[in-house]
């Protein structure tokens, strides 16, 4: 079972607001610069630190998509990092709406 810090339903906004950042981000065909990109993923961290509790492994698997490995990496890198997050943070939603359906 997991653990969160806040209702599913907040929790699930949250997620869904990244989501919906993203589909924007594809639809405008935005391309991050590394730091750029950096400081995006790291509200994604620090967001995903607020939504779950201690000892989950959410925050851990979430910083194990990272960013490109240095500042030189080619768009296409950015775009595939982007579709990651996308579908990690889709499938954390589904999980939460899960548990919020599922009987004590």
């Amino acid at each position: 079972m997991v653990n969160l810090k806040m209702p599913p339903e907040q929790a699930v906004l949250l997620l869904q607001s990244k989501v919906d950042e993203i589909t924007t981000m594809r639809k405008n065909n935005v391309s991050y610069e590394y730091y750029d990109l950096l400081g995006w993923c790291s509200t994604i961290w620090t967001m995903i630190d607020s939504i779950y509790a201690a000892g989950e492994i959410h925050p851990d698997e979430i910083r194990s998509i990272g960013v490109p490995a240095c500042s030189c990496s080619p768009a296409e890198r950015t775009q595939m990092l982007l579709d990651v997050y996308y579908s990690r943070l889709l499938d954390y939603i589904e999980e939460i709406r899960g548990l919020a359906k599922s009987p004590e």
